[in-house]
């Protein structure tokens, strides 16, 4: 599979393989052959370094990793991310294509399943009142009502 000897030995169902193997795919392919480097160009860190207007004296208008988008300081698609469970029911999984492709057309670019399926997350912790409404649906609160 090309992934390192028990990289995927989290006791996680086998039957979930064929759902991520896109991930894997991408975890076989170096970072660099299909993404913008992580490293700004050196020209930039020297014109901080020897541009006093851009140089407060404090450091704060010189360049961080965490002010780099993490889609560009990491160095594979699944850095710094814990694999979890992940289950989902089939018709879920078969919109995911379609929810990908509708992405990378709003983006112009191509987009990782790690990357949506992580930031839908953060959609959704950023708004609980989403989530309850569709659990809602699947018949949570019914007594509230």
């Amino acid at each position: 599979m090309g992934l390192k000897s028990g990289s995927r030995d989290a006791g996680l169902d086998e039957s979930g393989s064929d759902v991520e193997r896109s991930d894997e795919r991408e975890t076989d392919v170096p970072n660099r052959e299909r993404e913008t480097p992580a490293d700004p160009s050196p020209t930039k860190t020297n014109d901080a370094d020897t541009d006093p207007s851009l140089d407060s004296g404090t450091g704060s208008q010189r360049l961080t990793m965490d002010s780099i988008p993490y889609k560009l300081r990491r160095d594979r698609v699944n850095e710094g991310r814990e694999q979890v469970p992940y289950f989902l029911r089939e018709e879920i999984i078969e919109a995911e294509d379609e929810l990908q492709d509708t992405l990378e057309e709003l983006l112009g670019e191509d987009v990782y399943k790690s990357d949506y399926r992580e930031a839908a997350m953060v959609v959704a912790q950023r708004n609980p009142e989403l989530i309850a409404e569709v659990l809602r649906e699947w018949g949570y609160d019914l007594d509230a009502t």
